[in-house]
């Protein structure tokens, strides 16, 4: 039903929250000095007023799949990939290189006693040759201790642990769909994304990994991403095989 070889990484996104900081959005040429050599744009600034919603974007940098959001209370690196022949495991080392560089200009753009908790997720890919019926019934019977009324038409988990080093691990599954393919515009006309053909289905599973619980500790102080790599390395990808019996 599912091939590893197939597997890839979709998405990764590393968030490191800062104490609230109502004048970030002045502080554009900042980030442009602390980012502008990670990633090859131009900031954007928002012009969002100070007084709202403090977790809406005010500076946002964007290149391709890679994007930098920067609010009053987080700082934001997300990277995006199509299906990749590099690998699950090469696709998490180029993750991780980027998770460090990026906390460490963070810390240089808001300055290190600032931060707060930090959080790193990461969404894997499983493509199948299956139905999305069939993949739900992978999933019901793989994780779900539930009498079956009828067909199973949808299903999905998620599950959260506190590990004993004080860190949150989440972990979801589901089904996912990918839709492409070429369609005619016209003035004032709309599309309906659900009307393109399906070029891709499968099982995404996602491991979220922040340090939530550590924050509300005596004398909490953040030591950065390291943490979370090691412990991302323990569990993904080879604890997420084991998870949906594929090792």
């Amino acid at each position: 039903m599912i091939d590893l070889q197939k597997a890839y990484i979709s998405q990764a996104i590393y968030v490191a929250s800062n104490e609230l900081d109502k004048r970030i959005r002045y502080k554009q040429e900042q980030a442009e000095e602390a980012f502008s050599s990670f990633i090859s744009a131009q900031s954007q600034q928002t012009n969002l007023p100070d007084d709202i919603d403090p977790a809406q974007p005010r500076i946002i940098f964007q290149s391709g799949p890679k994007q930098i959001v920067i609010s009053q209370i987080a700082s934001q690196l997300s990277l995006g990939f199509d299906s990749s022949e590099k690998g699950v495991n090469s696709q998490l080392e180029t993750v991780l290189k980027n998770v460090k560089e990026i906390h460490r200009r963070i810390e240089q753009f808001k300055g290190k006693e600032s931060l707060k908790e930090n959080a790193l997720v990461i969404t894997m890919s499983l493509p199948s040759t299956a139905t999305r019926t069939e993949l739900s019934e992978f999933i019901f019977s793989r994780f779900l201790n539930m009498p079956k009324f009828g067909e199973i038409a949808s299903s999905s988990v998620r599950v959260g642990y506190l590990l004993d080093s004080g860190y949150f691990l989440n972990i979801e599954a589901d089904v996912y769909e990918k839709r492409g393919g070429p369609f005619k515009a016209t003035i004032g006309s709309t599309l309906d994304l659900m009307s393109l053909p399906i070029i891709e289905i499968g099982i995404s599973v996602k491991i979220d990994i922040n340090s939530r619980p550590k924050v509300s500790e005596p004398g909490f102080i953040s030591t950065g991403p390291d943490e979370i790599i090691n412990l991302v390395k323990n569990y993904f990808p080879g604890e997420i095989y084991k998870l949906l019996n594929l090792a």
